[in-house]
């Protein structure tokens, strides 16, 4: 067995158990935190440059194009939220080792997620990833709100995996395996069975509730409003990229001959998703809740790449997955450093931002414009690219319904800036006040750059993610 393939893997438990062991050694949450951080930038780094192709395990685990650049947008999303929590987390020295130590956690289910070919062991690493996330819902055990989120989260999760657990049941009970190739091997052998349709829908039923899609999203404002807001920005990355990692390896291709059956499912819901999230996001007063919506319809626009042809269609997913990455934490980063100045998310409270703190006013600008696709922002890059892999697929209907519902989110993302950039001084007593720590400071600028820099000039990733895309397709 060659296990240099698990190099990444044994990597990241080694920093969980070096958080461990700090946390036990009396080590305070500042030192604990750029461990963490600076850890995960490390290995990000160790990830992109040491790329290794194979399969261990007897195809239970493999290495691929897919696996590594869903480890890079992992471990981006747990770098930056490192950043954000050293200097924002409300917590003492001696639930800080637990904090870092649960997120650690949660990357390395993640990374073992992408890299599973069997279903078992897909199942296994998914729930490893979402443990650990509904136990960072609730760390703040003093607040009613972080409890609550955790109880919600815990248990609409555990409704949602028993009902995915029992799809995957059903795939194996037709099939008599639990490897990815095996069961794609025995459907282009034997066709479809009818007993897929009920394995399909139980799947998607599933793997939405870690998309927030319509109608398994009644979790999200209600989580991300009560748990910790770095927290609330890892969650609305990394548990998206984990749940379309897990339907790319699923969907995609091992019941790409039941595509028939799960991609009008697929495209009704994620017209559903649009919008509901973007009609929703309107009324709202608290800004976690706002983007929170946000997120549901963020969802909506990555299904549309989804169901589309299947290398671009996976492609698209990727490329958007980093975009949505960097775009979403430089927004929470933003709400972090407010709400910990500040003690409030109310969106009413941000009026004349952009006097006191001129810097982070445009960073949310900058954040919002990009979520709503505007160019020259990476968010206009990948909608554009998520709507070509659905056009490519003749999904016409759905695109033009996607451009729609980024009209719509332009005009709640322009309330919001309207706040910050032109507020009534007659209503508006005192200005917001808000300091920034120097290494929520630095993340806010690698968003920004990043959000620049893949908008600009996006081929480089693209050619990267497409590459990815087809060695998975190939065969």
């Amino acid at each position: 067995m060659n296990i240099a393939l698990l190099t990444h893997e044994f990597a990241l438990a080694g920093i969980a158990l070096l958080i461990f062991i700090l946390d036990l050694s009396g080590a305070g949450k500042k030192v604990t935190g750029r461990v963490f951080t600076f850890s995960m930038l490390a290995l990000l780094v160790y990830v992109a440059l040491s790329r290794k192709d194979g399969v261990i395990l007897n195809g239970a685990y493999t290495a691929d194009g897919i696996s590594w650049f869903a480890k890079l947008i992992f471990l981006s999303g747990a770098f930056l939220t490192g950043m954000l929590s050293t200097d924002t987390l409300k917590l003492s020295d001696k639930r800080a080792g637990a904090y870092y130590f649960l997120l650690a956690s949660s990357v390395l289910g993640m990374m073992f997620l992408a890299s599973s070919k069997e279903l078992i062991t897909l199942y296994v690493s998914l729930e490893l990833a979402t443990i650990s996330l509904y136990a960072l819902a609730a760390i703040y055990r003093e607040e009613v709100l972080s409890l609550e989120a955790g109880i919600k989260y815990l248990i609409l999760g555990a409704v949602s995996s028993g009902i995915l657990l029992y799809g995957l049941s059903l795939v194996y009970g037709v099939t008599g395996t639990t490897y990815l190739e095996k069961i794609l091997f025995y459907t282009s052998a034997n066709g479809f069975q009818p007993v897929f349709v009920l394995a399909v829908i139980m799947v998607i039923l599933g793997i939405g509730f870690k998309l927030s899609m319509v109608p398994m999203h009644v979790w999200t404002p209600d989580v991300y409003q009560g748990s910790p807001t770095p927290v609330t920005a890892f969650i609305s990355v990394a548990s998206k990229a984990a749940g379309f990692i897990f339907a790319v390896r699923l969907l995609s291709y091992t019941l790409i001959k039941a595509g028939f059956v799960w991609e009008p499912i697929l495209a009704v819901l994620a017209f559903l998703t649009m919008t509901i999230g973007n009609l929703i996001a309107i009324p709202q007063k608290n800004m976690k809740r706002l983007l929170a919506y946000s997120t549901i319809s963020q969802a909506g626009f990555l299904l549309v790449g989804f169901i589309g042809a299947p290398v671009i269609g996976v492609s698209s997913v990727m490329f958007y997955l980093m975009a949505y990455t960097v775009t979403n934490i430089a927004a929470f980063g933003v709400v972090a450093v407010f709400e910990k100045s500040t003690g409030s998310n109310e969106i009413d409270d941000y009026a004349g931002l952009a006097q006191t703190q001129p810097v982070l006013a445009l960073t949310l600008m900058v954040a919002l414009l990009s979520l709503a696709g505007i160019p020259p922002l990476v968010g206009f890059a990948g909608k554009f690219y998520l709507f070509y892999a659905a056009m490519e697929k003749g999904y016409l209907w759905l695109v033009i319904a996607g451009a729609l519902n980024s009209t719509i989110s332009l005009y709640y993302y322009l309330l919001i800036l309207k706040r910050l950039y032109i507020w009534d001084k007659s209503k508006t007593s005192t200005l917001p006040k808000v300091h920034v720590p120097a290494m929520v400071t630095a993340a806010l600028i690698i968003c920004c750059v990043a959000m620049l820099a893949m908008g600009i000039l996006p081929g480089f990733v693209i050619d990267i993610t497409n590459a990815a895309a087809e060695g998975m397709f190939r065969p």
